[in-house]
């Protein structure tokens, strides 16, 4: 037998016991706070309304005109619409543990509700490049770019304003609604 054929157990630090206690005692915190519940009706409420196309287009006619579309821009408008909720429950839930809640109800309900929609917009890159459009300067700018490029009307100035003034107006509605919930801190 070689030295290499003997396998030495190493026990867990005392450090990851500590990570794992902390976690447990927040996740017990937030759910008897109520934060874990309302981040679950928070996602799902977002879910819904996002995922509902005629809903969709009637709020967002409101502010940003009408959006007599394709199908194709319909659905960059959706990604671009659930990316502005995703950043604004990252900024604005008080906690990690909150957010992956929120985040990760908006994705089982987009899964269960409309599984086409997830499936291509799992498989998409869009976020990738939405994420580098927010660390920008000009952030509102550069998401609107970024909805004309991946809606391929790149350089389409209306394009570019249309996807500025989704993300703004949207990001607006979600912090309105995740105010509403009024998450403990």
């Amino acid at each position: 037998m070689e030295d290499n054929d003997i396998k030495i157990f190493v026990g867990k630090s005392k450090k990851d016991t500590d990570d794992s206690i902390a976690l447990i005692s927040e996740m017990n915190a937030q759910r008897s706070n109520g934060n874990t519940e309302k981040a679950k009706k928070l996602g799902k409420e977002l879910s819904t309304r996002f995922l509902d196309t005629v809903q969709l287009r009637e709020s967002l006619s409101k502010e940003v005109g009408p959006l007599d579309y394709p199908q194709s821009i319909i659905f960059q408008i959706k990604i671009l619409m659930f990316f502005t909720a995703e950043y604004c429950i990252n900024r604005l839930l008080p906690n990690t543990l909150l957010k992956s809640t929120a985040t990760n109800t908006i994705y089982d309900s987009i899964m269960k509700n409309a599984g086409q929609f997830y499936d291509e917009f799992s498989d998409g890159v869009e976020y990738s490049f939405y994420y580098l459009a927010i660390k920008k300067d000009d952030m509102i700018s550069a998401v609107g770019k970024t909805f004309a490029m991946v809606s391929r009307k790149e350089g389409n100035e209306e394009f570019e304003k249309l996807g500025s003034e989704i993300f703004k107006v949207v990001a607006k509605e979600v912090e309105t609604i995740i105010n509403s919930y009024e998450f403990q801190k």
